[in-house]
C-alpha cells in the first residue's frame, strides 16, 4: 500500500479511531476519579554518632568531629539497606502483632537517604495500614537499631525521628495526567489497529484501485461520483 492508501483508510474509518481513543480516556478518567489506587506515609530519621568527651586539643578535635559526621553518613547508608531486609521486616511485623505479614511490609518500604537524614516511605492501598507500618518502622529502628549496627548500641549513637507519618495519596496530578496520556495513546493505537483490520476484512470494492487489485482487471473508464 502507498501512503495515500493509508490516508484513505484513515479518512474512511476515522470514527473507529475516535471512538476507541475517547472510550479509553473515559474509562481511564473514571478509574482516576474513584480515588487514589495507593496511599503513602513517610517518616524522616536523623542518624548521628557523637565523638565522645572533648578531651583532645586542636587539630584532633576537628578530626574527631569530621570522623563522627562521616560515620553518621555511613550508618545512614547501612540503615537504608537494613530497612529492606527480611530480618527488619520480621521485627516490624512482630511489633505490629503479626497483623501485617512480613512479605507485605518488605514490599512496601522505600528508603531514600540524604546525607545523615533517612526518609522512609510506605505505600499501601489502605491509608491506615500505610500509617501504622510507617509508625512501626520509626519505633523499631529507634529502639532496636543497636541490634543491627553496634555503633548505634553505644551512648554516642542515636536515631531520631524528626517527621511523624502523615498519609497522603501516592498519585499526584502529574502522574494522573501522565496515566491518562498513556491510556489515550493506547486507545489511539488500538483504534488504528481496529480501523485497518476492519478495512482489511471489508471485501467491498469502492475505487478503481480496488478493482485492479482484487479482480486483476484494467479499468477502461469510470463514472465519477455525484454525476447525474
Amino acid at each position: 500500500m502507498e501512503l495515500r492508501d493509508y490516508l484513505v483508510v484513515l479518512r474512511r474509518r476515522w470514527i473507529i479511531i475516535a471512538l476507541a481513543t475517547v472510550l479509553t480516556l473515559v474509562v481511564g478518567g473514571a478509574f482516576a476519579l474513584r480515588g487514589p489506587a495507593a496511599y503513602e506515609a513517610s517518616i524522616r530519621l536523623v542518624v548521628s554518632v557523637g565523638g565522645g568527651a572533648a578531651t583532645d586539643v586542636p587539630p584532633y578535635v576537628y578530626t574527631r568531629e569530621l570522623n563522627s559526621w562521616l560515620a553518621s553518613e555511613y550508618l545512614a547508608d547501612d540503615l537504608s539497606q537494613i530497612l529492606q531486609s527480611d530480618a527488619f521486616a520480621g521485627d516490624v511485623s512482630a511489633y505490629l502483632g503479626e497483623s501485617v505479614s512480613k512479605a507485605a511490609i518488605q514490599g512496601t518500604i522505600r528508603p531514600q537517604k540524604t546525607h545523615r537524614i533517612l526518609e522512609v516511605s510506605v505505600q499501601s492501598s489502605d491509608p491506615e495500614q500505610a500509617r501504622r507500618i510507617a509508625g512501626a518502622i520509626g519505633d523499631v529502628i529507634r529502639t532496636q537499631s543497636g541490634k543491627y549496627l553496634a555503633q548505634l548500641a553505644t551512648t554516642t549513637g542515636q536515631v531520631t525521628l524528626i517527621d511523624f507519618p502523615v498519609v497522603r495519596p501516592a498519585s499526584t496530578t502529574g502522574s494522573l495526567a501522565l496515566d491518562l496520556g498513556l491510556r489515550g495513546a493506547l486507545g489511539l493505537f488500538g483504534g488504528l489497529f481496529l480501523a485497518f483490520l476492519v478495512d482489511y476484512l471489508d471485501a467491498r470494492i469502492r475505487t478503481q484501485r480496488d478493482v485492479e487489485r482484487v479482480l486483476g482487471l484494467t479499468v477502461l473508464g469510470e463514472i465519477p461520483s455525484g454525476t447525474r
